[in-house]
């Protein structure tokens, strides 16, 4: 959400750049006390909340845009674990990484089951207002997918501005304002950037974990048409 929020944002500015945090631009659905009819149209607003539940606008004039960004469930598992750790003394998490691969294959994380919030979304992707997307893709192709986005927001940009915003978006270019991606302004805060790899849970999974997961997690995509790249 950190990505997708950042691209966005810029997106929305014409490639502006940001000194503010992440938070402060683009507020969190879950986190913030939030009366949206305060804040400046368009509005922008992240959240991790599956289909069923998130706010729907309540007719066609109101209608919400959607872009949802999905990831390969055993690098989510080992960005989750990361993120847990860093935060723990708001999560309450210092185990370790194999009592974390558990809980996670058995849906028992924040958000619930990764493929029951994934192919949630993923069933609405042929509505108009839903933009579905893979993280993976964003690696391999961010100027194509911000072009995508723009498209789907009915946002102009000049090539030169997708050039902008692809080169200020990529990993490297958002390492070099990494004060905007702490969870809290301070260096011993939670970090919302790590690697930006495809392929990091090669370093984490045994291969009985990966056994696991593929009995667990992955059958249940059979049969979707939904699949995903685990290594670059």
């Amino acid at each position: 959400t950190t990505w997708i929020s950042e691209i966005l944002w810029q997106v929305y500015n014409d490639g502006a750049e940001s000194t503010a945090m992440i938070f402060d631009r683009v507020s969190f659905l879950e986190r913030d006390r939030l009366d949206v009819t305060t804040l400046p149209s368009p509005r922008l607003l992240h959240s991790h909340l599956t289909y069923d539940v998130i706010p729907k606008g309540k007719s066609k004039d109101t209608q919400c845009k959607y872009i949802y960004v999905a990831r390969n469930p055993k690098d989510v598992a080992v960005s989750f674990y990361e993120f847990m750790k860093d935060y723990g003394s708001l999560s309450g998490f210092n185990g370790p990484w194999e009592f974390f691969a558990r809980l996670f294959a058995e849906g028992k994380v924040v958000y619930g089951q990764w493929s029951d919030h994934v192919l949630g979304w993923w069933s609405q992707r042929e509505d108009p207002n839903v933009l579905f997307l893979k993280y993976e893709d964003l690696i391999k192709d961010l100027h194509s997918n911000v072009c995508l986005i723009a498209k789907f927001l009915g946002k102009k940009l000049s090539e030169d501005t997708i050039k902008k915003i692809s080169g200020q978006c990529s990993f490297n270019g958002m390492k070099k304002n990494m004060s905007n991606y702490w969870q809290e302004r301070t260096a011993q805060g939670p970090k919302l950037l790590r690697k930006g790899k495809i392929g990091d849970w090669k370093n984490y999974f045994t291969q009985e974990q990966n056994e696991r997961f593929e009995n667990e997690v992955m059958k249940k995509l059979i049969g979707t048409g939904l699949k995903f790249d685990f290594e670059d």
